[in-house]
């Protein structure tokens, strides 16, 4: 498995990965990241400063593009003010036709060893509180739900895993 940094070149291609992710969400009719089917601009700026910030990664196994992810090192916007060392996730997606081959898991275990080896002593990410499968997910791969915060009208579980 590999991760290659993007920039905002690639941006395209980063909103085409979220709107497979909400073409999918929503045939499994669940209610979630719907805006990136037509984001809005203030959507679409989220994404660009993240590019421009050297935060998005592409996701390879095999030479064949699987997913992608934003690793940022502070998210105030999400979680508030931290002093502790952590990274946080967000913009995960895996190609769903490579559901069931343990991928996601594999990606986040890769993120959480660049992690330690950099000094960071946490891995968080959100998830809409109403997808309970997805929210088990993380929490069976051993992230602790810690709290919640209301965005854009939707509640969203904030989860942390030491390391």
């Amino acid at each position: 498995m590999e991760f290659k940094l993007i920039n905002e070149e690639k941006i395209d291609l980063v909103l085409n990965l979220l709107k497979d992710a909400a073409v999918w969400l929503r045939n499994k009719n669940i209610d979630y990241w719907q805006s990136w089917h037509n984001p809005p601009e203030n959507y679409k700026n989220w994404i660009l400063n993240g590019l421009k910030k050297n935060q998005f990664y592409l996701i390879y196994d095999n030479n064949t593009l699987i997913g992608m992810f934003r690793l940022q090192y502070d998210d105030e916007k999400f979680w508030g003010k931290k002093d502790d060392k952590a990274g946080y996730i967000h913009s995960f997606t895996i190609n769903r036709k490579m559901n069931g081959k343990g991928l996601g898991y594999k990606v986040l275990n890769e993120i959480e060893i660049f992690l330690k080896q950099n000094g960071y002593n946490y891995l968080r990410l959100d998830c809409g509180k109403n997808i309970k499968k997805l929210c088990n997910y993380y929490k069976n791969y051993g992230f602790k739900e810690v709290g919640s915060v209301i965005l854009h009208g939707e509640e969203l579980l904030l989860l942390e895993k030491l390391l």
